[in-house]
């Protein structure tokens, strides 16, 4: 199936389909254990921010939590901007904002920059070195910070564009692919304990993933290791089974960022090698 045939529509989420998901996003209030200097920073209160810069959530989850900080947990709203969600078939891939934040102290108000790639749903979050990350923390936090951040991670989106054409353009061997995978698997797991075949990795589940170019690995790799079920050995018990998907906030954006760096890696080494001297 070909990205053209594929008609999908993004809706934008309403603040009561928000709290459905992600009731944590509606505290009125930090968890008790805050001290006086901590600057309360009510996420559903700068929904609006949002909208008003034209960006409007489409996904949110929050993160498991114990009774005790129940409401409070770490939180993320996925937002896209009101052009790309008025034409949701008009290209291969969209540049999100991803926000996170927490009302318990166990993280400061962030805005990445993502990719969202059409063809397989899945966020691809950009690593601070490469683009944008800003982190506001809550003390001295303003609604003026928040939209400076917007401002900051949206002007970034050109240059996102021009790395998504490189990744394209960059071909690579079976070779190459089976080495970008095992660096995925060394990311996520102990390879002294666990043993993967790249080619679990690699395989093609859309057309356009038959091109053999470094955004086709890269994306290939990257769902098979979020969505889990990869065939594993235990090197110690010599049993086998099924990787789980990565679910947890941390975890996914932590796997999305360093992913992300190695293929960029990949991406300046085989630049460079046609360079001449």
């Amino acid at each position: 199936m070909s990205v053209n045939q594929i008609n999908k529509t993004v809706k934008p989420l309403s603040n009561d389909e928000l709290f459905k998901v992600a009731p944590s996003i509606f505290s009125e209030s930090p968890i008790e254990t805050v001290s006086d200097k901590y600057a309360f920073v009510p996420t559903f209160k700068l929904l609006d921010t949002f909208r008003d810069a034209g960006y409007y959530p489409i996904m949110a989850s929050e993160s498991k939590a114990r009774e005790e900080n129940q409401g409070y947990q770490k939180h993320i709203i996925q937002f896209r901007s009101l052009e790309n969600l008025l034409r949701p078939n008009a290209k291969a891939e969209y540049e999100d904002i991803v926000l996170t934040n927490s009302h318990n102290k166990s993280s400061s108000f962030i805005l990445d920059l993502a990719i969202f790639r059409l063809v397989c749903e899945n966020m691809l979050v950009i690593p601070s070195k490469s683009f944008v990350h800003t982190s506001i923390v809550h003390v001295g936090f303003t609604e003026d910070k928040v939209k400076n951040a917007i401002n900051e991670v949206t002007s970034y989106m050109p240059k996102i564009k021009e790395i998504v054409a490189t990744f394209k353009s960059i071909h690579l061997t079976p070779s190459e692919e089976q080495m970008l995978a095992n660096a995925a698997i060394d990311i996520r797991f102990d390879t002294n304990t666990h043993y993967i075949k790249a080619d679990e990795l690699l395989k093609v589940n859309y057309e356009e993933d038959y091109v053999p170019t470094l955004w086709s690995a890269y994306n290939r790799i990257q769902e098979a290791m979020i969505r889990g079920g990869v065939k594993m050995k235990n090197l110690i018990t010599n049993k086998t089974f099924t990787s789980k998907a990565i679910s947890g906030i941390d975890a996914t954006i932590k796997f999305n960022k360093e992913l992300f760096e190695a293929v960029e890696q990949v991406a300046l080494l085989k630049s460079n090698s046609k360079m001449v001297a």
